[in-house]
């Protein structure tokens, strides 16, 4: 295990960072912010469950990004957390202490910030509008696109014009349009299986209906399936499947719960299509780029859009035998995709008692 070293941000001299087309000669430092075990909720309860896929999500970016040649990975970190992450320099978020100002403080600094944390609440288009017009290069998507992938019902309406199929989706207003069985109510910017319902039939879907916030919260029919999630890399229109997974969804209890998923479990050429048409559609999405989909009938539909890295990204390296890292960082020195990304070598499971299994 690498050494974890303390330092006030205040303190740090960084130097001028070199960009070359050739990743092998970038000179760079880069801030990972992970929302939740950044100090994103600081002054609030810390669940296990989500610090626990978190820390996931930012081991694994950690790891690959420290490997890179030339590259230093700092993070911020909730005092509540152990602060041993290898392979990264960390700023402890203290009690009462804010993450913003620990951000404003790097913003001068470091070279480079990706920001993993969820769209719900405007969080991660927040951060990304806050820090788009800084000197440094944000490794995320465009701000308005964020945003919009962040709603459910705009991103729905907003890909119908663009023909993407899509699971059939309305307000509490027009419920009598579903066709269907069972039915999921979820929350109009809600990130994965969090606080879906899922509905027996068209009593329990007026029901809900009928208490919903209207605003916030959508209704579509419960498509069987298989539950798929893909890994893409994305540039100003262009997608590139990094690989194709299987997610592992139980039904408990009158809601969803995700399991886990395995990464590179499907095959990336009959996702190829949907992916580049998503890509064409939302020119902004740019570097790694998750999108959940259901497959029934031998038809792709998709569930969401999620701007940012995913829970799948913690197999990714290990399923594609190289380092993912690497071809974010090109799309933005070069603002262009690789060529050529190779297939998936061995599915990986991921979940999160157990992290990464292979």
């Amino acid at each position: 295990m690498l050494a974890v070293s303390f330092f006030c941000v205040d303190d740090l001299s960084l130097g001028e960072v070199q960009y070359r087309n050739d990743l092998h000669h970038i000179s760079m430092n880069i801030l990972i912010f992970e929302y939740i075990t950044g100090g994103g909720l600081i002054g609030q309860p810390l669940p296990s469950s989500l610090a626990r896929e978190g820390d996931m999500m930012l081991f694994a970016a950690v790891n690959d990004f420290r490997a890179l040649p030339g590259c230093n990975v700092f993070i911020l970190r909730d005092h509540r957390l152990s602060d041993s992450v290898s392979g990264a320099r960390t700023v402890v978020v203290g009690p009462g202490e804010s993450y913003d100002a620990k951000l404003e403080a790097f913003s001068g600094t470091v070279h480079s910030m990706l920001f993993i944390a969820p769209e719900n609440g405007d969080i991660l288009f927040s951060l990304c509008e806050r820090y788009s017009t800084q000197s440094f290069e944000l490794l995320n998507a465009e701000p308005r696109t964020i945003r919009l992938a962040s709603h459910k019902f705009a991103t729905y309406r907003y890909l119908l014009a663009h023909e993407i199929p899509q699971i059939p989706t309305c307000r509490a207003a027009d419920i009598r349009s579903l066709r269907g069985d069972r039915f999921v109510m979820k929350p109009e910017d809600g990130v994965g299986c969090t606080d879906i319902s899922l509905l027996e039939n068209r009593s329990e879907l007026q029901a809900a209906a009928d208490g919903a916030d209207r605003e916030h919260f959508i209704f579509q029919p419960y498509v069987q399936g298989v539950h798929a999630s893909l890994s893409l890399l994305c540039w100003e229109g262009a997608g590139l499947v990094l690989s194709c997974n299987r997610q592992q969804i139980r039904e408990e209890g009158g809601s969803l719960q995700w399991e886990g998923c395995t990464v590179g479990a499907l095959e990336n050429e009959k996702f190829a299509g949907f992916a580049s048409r998503i890509a064409r559609a939302l020119p902004g999405l740019r570097g790694y780029v998750g999108v959940d989909a259901v497959v029934a009938k031998n038809e792709i539909l998709l569930v969401e859009i999620n701007p940012r890295l995913t829970t799948s990204y913690v197999g990714l390296g290990t399923a594609l035998g190289a380092n993912p890292a690497q071809w974010i960082m090109q799309c933005f020195a070069e603002r262009a995709l690789p060529a050529v990304i190779p297939p998936c070598r061995v599915p990986v499971e991921v979940d999160l008692e157990g992290g990464q299994l292979a």
